[in-house]
């Protein structure tokens, strides 16, 4: 396996990994998302590639924190394709950006993750991230 970053000509391949993650996009929106990614400092869409093919993706962003010094990673997404499950491919893009994250100088991952996402959570816990939404409130505003 090998884990590289998303470049433009992926884009075909990546559609159905949106697709399947929930989040359908156009094509050539696919193309718009991977070039923001590869363009914007400390932010990364990376995939993995087995025998060629497009396992999965994972995008990861530093953010500031105000409240106290340091900067926090955020993974905003994480998607292993249907026929690549459970075989190491979500685990492989976790530690792939996580090195990428303490290498920024960022000293914790944060994410969300839908509450009807059972195996993923689990998955998340079992690689040591802890659930902290009882102590915090999310909220979003559309622009």
């Amino acid at each position: 396996m090998e884990i590289r970053a998303a470049e433009p000509a992926d884009a075909t391949a990546l559609e159905p990994l949106f697709t399947q993650w929930g989040h359908p996009l156009e094509p050539g929106d696919v193309t718009v998302q991977v070039r923001r990614w590869r363009d914007t400092p400390r932010a990364k869409l990376r995939v993995a590639v087995i025998d060629g093919e497009i396992a999965g993706m994972a995008a990861i962003a530093a953010v500031p924190r105000l409240g106290e010094v340091g900067y926090s990673a955020k993974l905003t997404g994480l998607v292993v394709g249907d026929r690549h499950r459970r075989r190491g491919v979500g685990r492989a893009l976790l530690d792939d950006v996580t090195a990428l994250a303490a290498n920024w100088g960022c000293d914790r991952i944060e994410l969300t993750s839908s509450r009807i996402r059972d195996a993923a959570h689990a998955f998340y816990v079992a690689l040591g991230y802890r659930e902290t939404s009882a102590e915090q409130a999310r909220y979003v505003r559309a622009l």
